[in-house]
């Protein structure tokens, strides 16, 4: 485990646990009261298929777990409440180190069994930006900074990470920590990323499988 940032295997992780709340915005907080829900639901449900660079690992775990930037990684997928459930509010990046992934893209993709289609995941602005033309993304595309971390203490660790990972639209602009369709948080106690679309279109119980793709940008 790194001094300087949460747990690297998923296993590690204890359910939970209490965030203070990031100042970005409200609306990313995690949604503890249904995490052991979830779950539940996807560790009975699902086996996770995640592919990357070529390789292929299984797991039926509810994290859905891979290696990316010589790390364990896992993926978990967060219900909302009321009008927001079933479907995915907050995608949740657990274990990431990102130090390791300096200059990297990440996309990930949800597919349902047996489809080799991408599952809509939230709605986002088209080339206007704006809902007139809006699109329908099939991925959620982070990248990590080129920046290097130079600090040597826990506090000076956490501000690095925070800013470390903005967000990609679906017209490949990077549009920063947030937009009108979607937000990124970092919750330094856990070292947890979140990704919370504003209007989610990811459906909990279609998921059955995810890809994640990293690229050097």
């Amino acid at each position: 485990m790194s001094y300087f940032n949460g747990p690297a295997n998923p296993d590690d992780f204890e359910d939970g646990i209490a965030e203070q709340e990031s100042p970005r915005s409200s609306r990313a907080k995690l949604n503890i009261g249904i995490f052991l829900l979830v779950m539940g639901v996807l560790s009975s449900t699902f086996a996770a298929n995640i592919s990357l660079s070529g390789g292929r690992q299984e797991f039926g775990q509810g994290i859905f777990q891979v290696k990316a930037c010589d790390q364990w990684v896992g993926v978990n997928l967060v219900t909302g409440e009321g009008a927001a459930n079933p479907y995915v509010v907050n995608v949740e990046i657990l274990g990431l180190d990102p130090r390791q992934c300096l200059g990297t893209i990440f996309r990930i993709k949800f597919f349902s069994s047996g489809s080799t289609t991408p599952l809509p995941v939230f709605v986002s602005g088209g080339p206007s930006g704006t809902l007139s033309d809006s699109v329908t993304a099939t991925s959620v595309v982070s990248r990590i900074t080129k920046t290097a971390y130079t600090g040597n203490t826990q506090t000076l660790y956490g501000n690095w990470a925070y800013d470390a990972m903005t967000l990609v639209d679906p017209q490949g602009r990077d549009i920063g920590y947030a937009d009108d369709y979607q937000l990124v948080e970092y919750y330094r106690g856990s070292g947890i990323y979140v990704i919370a679309p504003t209007y989610p279109r990811l459906l909990a119980t279609s998921v059955n499988s995810i890809t994640i793709e990293t690229a050097k940008y």
